[in-house]
């Protein structure tokens, strides 16, 4: 070796040395929270791929099952970032194993779900081998997903607001899908899926917690730490006290991560969306924005709209005898429904179909009526306008009606730049509706540390509702009617088997075929949205058909496994096979919570009289509210 090459040696080891003691630039979080997925998408994809592996070589049922087990324990630590930037792809992951129709196409155009959700029946309670054809293409169809979960997920450039954001989101999915067993119902492994959910995002959040003064990332810490130990120490699904975490661990845990949001000056996502990105918990009041949930940016409301949409409901000037008002079938003293099995029609000597349902937090769905015929409550006011067997008038009869009243113009003028129109006549009526939302119950003051309490009854009842129950795998937490969250962005509707008589056995399903009667898709044969929960104790009597007197009969009807359950033979149930075996007690105790649900405070008031219509003084006799 001559010298020249001596000298270049020791060149070279000079800069290795060099570098080494030269300061390394440290990955931003996004660049950590990235790579991290990244590993455990390979990860997951591993442990499927052990699950077809197992499954081909007919190895035994416990071996498939905890194979399974590791799956799903797997995605959990992908979900929180896969759902943020890909709920569609996540959905074919795990979302839920209920065949969908195109409504907007004609035929019957099914959109067969896949993932996990739709493999966990192959495997729970047994494996039947005969199925393993199937359950191959399944798995084969999800390995294939699982190969491009990065997809979509902006690599390198993912921001500390969408990363805690993503968190949030994540945290609020744990609370209404996860501990209440919405994505595992056979296996039930909400609990230990919830550790890995909450020791993944404490790791995630890691970074940020190093740069929080002491004091508060001791106090994150804490929070943490309760809230793993907390599901980590459950030792059964059923009896998990779930009340007891979201009160005690759950909500602190997200209130002190606001805390530290706002301390690293971590911004909010844009505001466009249902769910407010202000709100701490799902309890907060204003977590929910009705006039997200508007076709027209125009058709925000106001107060002088409320104000006038309310004084337009209770005026019989709607109707085509000016003899009834929207308030004849939505009464405030019952939760703005009207006690009837099934309404009374126009005139009052019939009745319609079904019965009214409630309007308290009807602004709190994205679909209107029984078999979610329209999306808005503009169009749903527009309907009932129409129809003849309700209120039997016409846009422009409820225009020139209301024109001879100077007052009404003067009021239409001050609350719309375009006056008195019919499709303000509409806006006016549906912002009247969004302002009865009202999600400020005993139970929720409790669940926010208010200074409220509810009885061991209630409790009990609150858990079963959230866990062993099943209520809240259709009736989500905290608005309690079918709009899936954290998403909210589309309403479920359910086919229970609702008999057309109250019997416990050899029972009939009930005629009205539901939603298939709107879109003429078989798999929507007495399919019906699933309503909400709030008010409960003031909306008998109960389904569309009136047929349980009381909240009791509900549950005994729920207990039994639904139709199917009092002999109702139907394809496409879409309630668990199996009877929910509550006890007595436990029946008892969950009538008790849905009794604490009731809240109309200051929204039950009418008007004590009407605008004064100078062009036809006979109609100046007419009642608020109506004659019937």
């Amino acid at each position: 070796m001559n010298v020249s090459m001596y000298r270049a040696l020791g060149l070279f080891c000079i800069l290795v040395a060099t570098a080494a003691f030269l300061p390394q630039e440290t990955p931003t979080e996004g660049e950590q929270v990235y790579a991290r997925f990244l590993a455990d998408k390979s990860r997951f994809h591993q442990q499927v791929q052990q699950l077809a592996t197992y499954v081909q070589s007919d190895a035994p049922q416990d071996s498939l099952q905890a194979a399974f087990k590791r799956s799903r324990l797997g995605y959990k630590r992908l979900e929180w970032l896969l759902e943020y930037y890909q709920p569609v792809l996540a959905s074919r992951v795990n979302g839920p194993p209920v065949v969908e129709v195109e409504v907007d196409e004609p035929g019957e155009i099914l959109m067969m779900p896949r993932g996990l959700q739709v493999v966990e029946p192959y495997l729970f309670p047994t494996y039947d081998r005969t199925q393993k054809d199937s359950l191959v293409h399944e798995l084969t169809v999800l390995l294939s997903y699982s190969t491009r979960l990065e997809q979509g997920i902006p690599a390198n450039k993912l921001s500390d607001t969408d990363i805690l954001e993503a968190i949030r989101e994540e945290l609020f999915r744990l609370l209404t899908l996860g501990i209440t067993g919405y994505d595992a119902p056979e296996v039930q492994t909400g609990l230990p899926e919830a550790a890995v959910v909450l020791t993944t995002l404490h790791e995630t959040f890691q970074p940020y917690a190093n740069r929080l003064p002491n004091a508060l990332a001791t106090q994150v810490e804490k929070h943490w730490l309760a809230a793993i130990q907390a599901v980590s120490k459950a030792s059964d699904f059923s009896s998990f006290d779930r009340v007891t975490f979201i009160r005690e661990q759950l909500y602190p845990l997200c209130n002190v991560l606001q805390q530290a949001r706002q301390t690293l000056g971590v911004g909010v996502t844009a505001s466009g969306r249902f769910l407010s990105p202000m709100v701490t918990t799902l309890s907060d009041s204003g977590a929910f924005r009705p006039d997200y949930l508007i076709n027209f940016g125009d058709f925000r409301s106001s107060p002088q709209k409320v104000a006038l949409g309310k004084v337009l409901f209770f005026d019989p000037l709607l109707s085509g005898n000016n003899a009834r008002s929207c308030a004849s079938c939505h009464q405030p003293e019952r939760a703005f429904t009207d006690g009837r099995v099934k309404s009374r029609a126009f005139r009052g000597r019939k009745s319609v179909l079904r019965n009214a349902p409630t309007l308290l937090n009807a602004g709190l769905q994205n679909v209107q009526f029984y078999d979610s015929r329209v999306f808005y409550l503009e169009d749903q006011a527009h309907d009932v306008l129409k129809n003849a067997h309700e209120m039997r008038t016409s846009p422009d009869e409820v225009v020139r009606k209301l024109s001879g009243s100077s007052e009404y113009k003067k009021w239409f003028t001050e609350a719309f730049s375009g006056g008195l129109t019919a499709p303000n006549v509409r806006n006016a009526l549906a912002c009247y509706i969004r302002s009865l939302t009202s999600l400020n119950s005993r139970s929720d003051r409790y669940l926010r540390g208010e200074e409220v309490s509810l009885t061991a009854d209630e409790k009990l009842g609150f858990n079963l509702f959230l866990g062993k129950a099943r209520c809240a795998t259709c009736h989500f937490f905290p608005i309690y009617n079918g709009f899936t969250p954290p998403h909210f962005d589309k309403t479920e509707s359910e086919i229970i088997g609702v008999p057309n008589r109250r019997k416990i056995e050899n029972a009939r399903i009930d005629s009205d075929p539901g939603k298939f009667m709107t879109y003429q898709k078989e798999l929507h044969r007495f399919a019906f949205k699933t309503p909400t929960v709030r008010n409960a104790a003031l909306t008998a009597p109960y389904m569309h058909n009136g047929v349980y007197k009381t909240l009791d009969q509900v549950v005994d009807f729920y207990n039994r496994g639904g139709g199917r359950g009092i002999g109702i033979h139907l394809d496409g149930q879409t309630l668990a096979d199996k009877p929910l075996d509550l006890t007595p007690v436990e029946q008892k105790a969950l009538v008790s919570f849905l009794n604490s649900l009731t809240d109309t405070t200051g929204l039950t008031s009418r008007p004590t009289q009407l605008p004064i219509v100078e062009r036809e003084p006979a109609l100046n006799r007419r009642k608020p509210g109506g004659r019937y």
